[in-house]
């Protein structure tokens, strides 16, 4: 079996914002698996202050793999999703199945599947307007990024409550922005703690928002905070492996289940993931790890399966400064569906 590492930097139109830091560019190492007649694909993009490995340990993980593919797959969290994700897809190809249908044991039913937008501009008028130019497109939800100034408050008390005032006052714009039939999620990466995700959320508790994902860096608040303000709470970061979500859902702390492929072992591991949350009454949303191309690619064919009908996190190809290939990139707020293996690989 051939192993091919190609790095790649890929920069974004406007750095994104998030409570762990702004996210200006994308670099990560393209895994192509395989032979002339089939190859699989996979992609390793760490992100500083997620949790996962960095950029330079998973290329070292890599290059060590690829070395020996026959040897042990890399342990660091991307490096290994990649290396799965590429040997997965491949024998996908070799069946001549796509992705999802090699998943979930039957071809897709649908051609499309939905994708939200990703919002974190501070201004709330320039949040709104980003917002609503989504669902114009066809956007079903629009998640909005929010806890990423928080920390930057230095002042006294009465400058920290304006702080956490505005934050509402953002997310009410946002929210009146979008038509009834169009869901507002909000992803706070663990960047709020518990009174002020409380002070934050309360006034817009009513505002039929869908989920607040990751308010807090601590689990334990979360089902305290989903009954203070009436929002359901979904894991992004805190869900690791199989242990990790079971204990979430035992506490009651969550309603939802984000899942990457990209740091969660590749589609096979979502796959069950969702299917074991499934079984507990948690419904999981797959979601890139604003991916490449190749990791982009994975997470709609594992969205597919696991969800066809649902609004996942995979259409963060237009935050890209560059076009990304028309497969990946979203029109009118859905991905097309491949029917063939050929189409998936890229």
């Amino acid at each position: 079996m051939q192993v091919t590492l190609r790095e790649f930097e890929l920069p974004l139109l406007q750095p994104l914002l998030t409570a762990h830091g702004p996210i200006a560019v994308r670099r990560g190492i393209e895994v192509r698996v395989g032979d002339d007649a089939c190859v699989g694909t996979g992609e390793a993009a760490p992100l500083p202050g997620f949790g996962v490995e960095t950029y330079d340990e998973a290329l070292a993980a890599l290059e060590r793999w690829a070395e020996n593919p026959d040897g042990e797959p890399p342990r660091e969290p991307c490096a290994a999703a990649a290396v799965e994700s590429a040997l997965t897809q491949l024998d996908a190809e070799i069946e001549g199945v796509t992705l999802s249908t090699l998943l979930a044991e039957h071809p897709p039913t649908q051609r499309r599947i939905a994708t939200h937008a990703l919002v974190s501009d501070l201004d709330p008028e320039a949040a709104a307007q980003r917002a609503a130019h989504a669902a114009a497109a066809g956007h079903l939800a629009v998640k909005l990024k929010v806890a990423a100034h928080h920390n930057a408050s230095s002042g006294g008390n009465g400058s920290a409550a304006a702080a956490i005032a505005a934050q509402s006052v953002r997310i009410a714009h946002v929210r009146h922005s979008l038509p009834a039939g169009v869901a507002l999620r909000l992803d706070a990466n663990g960047g709020w703690d518990r009174a002020t995700a409380v002070k934050v959320l309360r006034p817009v508790g009513h505002l039929d928002i869908e989920f607040i994902e990751e308010p807090t860096p601590q689990a334990a608040d979360w089902a305290q905070i989903s009954r203070t303000v009436g929002l359901p709470v979904a894991a992004d970061e805190h869900l690791r492996d199989a242990d990790a979500l079971d204990r979430l859902i035992a506490v009651g702390a969550i309603e939802v289940a984000v899942l990457k492929p990209a740091v969660l072992g590749g589609p096979h591991a979502v796959f069950d993931l969702a299917r074991r949350a499934a079984m507990r009454g948690v419904r999981s949303v797959v979601s890139s790890f604003i991916c490449g191309p190749a990791g982009l690619r994975i997470a709609r064919e594992t969205a597919v399966a696991v969800d066809p009908h649902g609004v996942h996190g995979i259409g963060t190809a237009t935050l890209f400064a560059e076009a990304l290939p028309e497969d990946v990139t979203p029109a009118g707020g859905y991905l097309a569906v491949p029917t063939e293996a050929s189409s998936v690989a890229g």
